[in-house]
Parts: C-alpha cells; sequence; structure tokens
C-alpha cells in the first residue's frame, strides 16, 4: 500500500489476498472493510459528521465482537500465540476509542483515521490473522 495516497485512493474492495482460509473470519472481516468504505463514502459524498461519529462507533462494536469471535477461535485450535494476539486487539480497540473520542469535525483527522484503519487491517489481516489458519489446518 502507498503511504501517500488518501484514503479515497485506496481500493476498499475485498481482494483474494485477505483470505484466511477461515469463512467466519473473512466473512466478519469483509463486513468490516465494508463498514469502513461505509464511512468513507459519507466523508466523501455528505460530510455529515454525526452519521460519521455513529459510524465509527459502530466500527468500535464491531471490531469487540470480532475480536472476540477470533479469539474464540484461537481457543478451539490451541492457538500458541493467543495472548499476543489479545493484546494487539486491545491496543487496536483502546486506540480505535481514543482516536475517535479525540477527533474533531477536520477532514484532515478523518483521512488521518481511515488510512490508519486500512493500513491496519491489511497488515493485521495479511500477517497476524493468517497464522490463525495455518493453526486450524
Amino acid at each position: 500500500m502507498n503511504k501517500n495516497k488518501s484514503y479515497s485512493e485506496l481500493d476498499l474492495k475485498w481482494k483474494d489476498e485477505y483470505n484466511t482460509s477461515i469463512s467466519e473470519i473473512d466473512y466478519q472481516h469483509q463486513y468490516f472493510l465494508s463498514l469502513v468504505k461505509r464511512i468513507t463514502d459519507i466523508i466523501t459524498d455528505t460530510n455529515n459528521h454525526i452519521y460519521c461519529h455513529r459510524l465509527f462507533t459502530e466500527l468500535i462494536y464491531y471490531a469487540q465482537f470480532h475480536f472476540y469471535s477470533e479469539e474464540t477461535i484461537m481457543i478451539k485450535c490451541n492457538y500458541g500465540d493467543i495472548n499476543n494476539h489479545k493484546e494487539m486487539h486491545r491496543d487496536l480497540i483502546d486506540l480505535l476509542t481514543n482516536e475517535i473520542n479525540s477527533m474533531s469535525d477536520n477532514m484532515a483527522d478523518y483521512q488521518h483515521f481511515i488510512q490508519f484503519l486500512l493500513k491496519w487491517f491489511v497488515r493485521h489481516t495479511m500477517e497476524e490473522d493468517k497464522k490463525i489458519a495455518a493453526c486450524m489446518k
């Protein structure tokens, strides 16, 4: 991913390379990405800050649900690095919450936040979540 691209230039479509081969996780990742797309669309199309902040809150709740679900899968397959993975999840929830709470209605804040989400999503999915799939085999 090019660090110089703004979120509006990033491809927010699901890519095969994001597949973990665990259908439950992949489905949840697809929904997460679609939620990020909805946020970028509302910022780009209407600049409706109230609706956007509601979507940010939904994003936090969805991430909490997804992480809990993912951790349950890790327990099922006796994933060896579960504590480190859970810590990454906790850190992200804290970061998401802090970022959202500190955001003004400044578009630069929104762009920075979306870029952070996408970079985190791609890195975490490609590097960390695929390790869970290896454990499931």
